[in-house]
């Protein structure tokens, strides 16, 4: 039979120190902050670009309705000119 060897206060204190090697420290915190922050501040810059780009296509938009309207109404003036469309 195997005799189980007896566990010291300097094995605990080792297992304590080897299970505190992986958790983050103050300094890990804050360099995670600041790269979360650079990150935040290029997103919002991208929103931005994004955002603008958005709102130059809206300038340029027509609803359907009025499209379809303004195409029965150009169908109408060709009709009446005698005009043939191009489709």
């Amino acid at each position: 039979m195997t005799k189980k060897k007896e566990t010291t206060i300097e094995d605990l204190a080792a297992m304590i120190a080897k299970g505190f090697e992986d958790t983050a420290t103050k300094s890990d915190i804050k360099r995670l902050d600041e790269r979360i922050s650079r990150l935040d501040h290029r997103m919002n810059e991208r929103l931005i670009v994004i955002e603008r780009d958005i709102a130059e296509i809206r300038s340029h938009f027509v609803y359907r309705d009025e499209f379809e309207d303004l195409a029965e109404r150009m169908k109408y003036i060709e009709l009446k000119l005698g005009i043939e469309s191009g489709k």
